[in-house]
């Protein structure tokens, strides 16, 4: 069996890049920095990049290992992402940087899935449809206080008293019980022709702009994992009021498609 992968991975316009991707042996995964609020030093000394890139190499590390379960490598990968850092590093902050998340893994029998914060995947079944798994507890917050700033977002010390527990939402790293919370799934191998993971810079052309997961699917498969990121654009640029969504009116934007059988998109594709 073929397992292929293609990404596409860009930069929000005038940013630094705080997505990250990975893909190994019938596994992939994206993940989507959660960044600092301004002016609040998120008890961490370290750039988001660099939780992000360290979430993606233990994370990788325990995907390595077939026989573990997801969520035991999630938050084993948090907490020796917790370990890397120094005494400099107060963790305990709720509003210490972290990382939204998207795993997939293709086993013997089962694909299974993961998914933390606003990362999505979706799972595709050919004739018996596609299946979107999309963590959008941070878009379901009660009652959440909107600040309108140079972006609308929630007000932080709010965001403090909800990240990462129980009745909020959760986010990859300084709270290994993270991964407890976490969306997890698996189909029958044979049921499921390709698994799409991205960032929430694309899943923005179904939550903002309209779009169908299928029809999400079907660019790629015609043009290629690029198309989706131009797609994302496109509509940014052209959306007329882009102050009434809170969040970036630009995002990094990364995807990443797993299809089961004979490779069938662009060049920027590859099989493992």
């Amino acid at each position: 069996m073929h397992i292929t992968y293609a990404a596409a991975m860009e930069a929000a316009p005038d940013s630094t890049n705080e997505d990250r991707f990975a893909i190994g042996d019938g596994w992939a995964l994206v993940l989507d920095g959660a960044g600092r609020y301004p002016g609040k030093p998120g008890g961490c000394i370290h750039p988001v990049s660099w939780i992000v890139e360290r979430l993606t190499a233990h994370l990788s590390s325990g995907l390595a290992q077939p026989e573990s379960p997801l969520t035991a490598i999630v938050r084993s990968a948090i907490e020796a992402t917790m370990a890397d850092h120094g005494s400099a590093c107060d963790l305990s902050d709720p509003l210490s940087p972290g990382a939204t998340g998207a795993v997939v893994r293709f086993g013997k029998d089962q694909v299974e899935w993961l998914v933390l914060g606003d990362c999505a995947a979706i799972i595709d079944q050919g004739i018996d449809g596609c299946t979107s798994i999309v963590d959008d507890r941070v878009d379901r917050l009660p009652n959440a206080p909107v600040v309108e700033g140079r972006v609308r977002t929630y007000l932080p010390e709010y965001v403090a008293t909800v990240r990462n527990q129980p009745e909020g939402f959760w986010v990859l790293g300084a709270v290994p019980a993270a991964a407890d919370h976490a969306l997890v799934g698996s189909l029958p191998r044979g049921s499921v022709d390709q698994v799409l993971l991205c960032s929430d810079g694309v899943s923005r052309l179904t939550e903002r702009y309209e779009w169908t997961w299928r029809e999400v699917l079907d660019l790629h498969e015609t043009s290629g994992p690029a198309a989706l990121i131009r797609a994302v654009r496109d509509a940014e640029r052209g959306d007329p009021d882009p102050r009434r969504w809170r969040g970036k009116l630009h995002d990094d934007a990364t995807v990443v498609v797993l299809r089961a059988g004979k490779p069938r998109v662009s060049s920027e594709s590859r099989s493992v």
